[in-house]
C-alpha cells in the first residue's frame, strides 16, 4: 500500500543519513590526526577503503533514486490510462 511504501522510503532515508554521517565522520578522522600513530601504508589503506565505500554508497543511492523515479513515471502512466478508459 501507499502507506507501507512511504514508511519504507522514510526508513531508507534515515539509514542513508546515518551512513552519510558515518562516512563523513570517518573522513574527518583522517584530517584530525586520529591516525597519527598509524603507519602511512595503513592510513592509505583506510583512505582507499573509505573512498570505495563512499563511491559504492553514491552508486546505490543513485540507483535507488532512479528506481523511485521510474516507479513514479509508471504509476502516472497507469493512472492516466485508467482515467482515459473511464
Amino acid at each position: 500500500t501507499k502507506e507501507e511504501l512511504e514508511e519504507l522510503n522514510e526508513e531508507i532515508k534515515k539509514i542513508a543519513n546515518k551512513i552519510r554521517a558515518r562516512l563523513k565522520a570517518i573522513e574527518q578522522s583522517f584530517d584530525q590526526g586520529e591516525n597519527a600513530n598509524r603507519t602511512s601504508a595503513d592510513l592509505r589503506i583506510r583512505k582507499t577503503q573509505h573512498s570505495v565505500l563512499a563511491h559504492k554508497f553514491v552508486e546505490v543511492m543513485t540507483e535507488y533514486n532512479e528506481t523511485q523515479t521510474l516507479f513514479r513515471e509508471r504509476s502516472k502512466g497507469r493512472i492516466q490510462r485508467q482515467l482515459e478508459i473511464s
